[in-house]
């Protein structure tokens, strides 16, 4: 911002000349905090009406309130959200089996956190798994459906498939 332009937001915001504006902010080296402080003093009671550095008017004060509360009804959605992904991933679980026997079983949650964090050691473990004759399966009340467990069974019979090719076996 210029110095011109400074002068002439301060003469502005504080109703007083340009002038008198200028004066005081070469009083305080161009700081702006330090000049109005300086006019408000100066003119005290007189400039009442004027705008005032320590008060806030009520439309700012209503903004504000305005943007804390969007920002509180953001923080819980997301809350929210993250809530019932927790709670769903609690209440669901993955199973590791071979042939009819349970190897494993896990909240689907700590699966979705290995996913994340060790994405790189998890997945191949489960690809080979897969090569290995694991079947993989979801349990719940939510993932527990058919339709997902078909899927994950179609993945494991085109392993199988490509097993048996790379192998040679029928």
């Amino acid at each position: 911002m210029t110095h011109y332009e400074m002068t002439e937001k301060l003469a502005e915001k504080l109703n007083v000349s340009l002038e008198e504006a200028k004066e005081a902010l070469e009083a305080c080296d161009w700081e702006m905090l330090d000049a109005a402080l300086m006019l408000e003093k100066k003119h005290g009671a007189a400039n009442q009406e004027a705008y005032s550095t320590a008060a806030e008017t009520e439309e700012e004060r209503s903004e504000r309130e305005r943007a804390r509360e969007r920002r509180r009804g953001i923080v819980n959605s997301l809350g929210d959200l993250l809530r019932s992904a927790i709670t769903l991933g609690n209440r669901n679980r993955f199973e590791v089996r071979r042939g009819d026997e349970v190897l494993l079983e896990m909240p689907v949650l700590v699966l979705v956190l290995l996913m994340l964090f060790a994405f790189w050691v998890c997945l191949p473990l489960l690809v080979i798994g897969l090569f290995a004759g694991f079947r993989y399966s979801f349990s719940g009340a939510e993932l527990g459906r058919e339709s997902v467990n078909n899927a994950m069974n179609k993945a494991a019979e085109a392993v199988e498939k490509v097993k048996e090719e790379v192998t040679g076996e029928h």
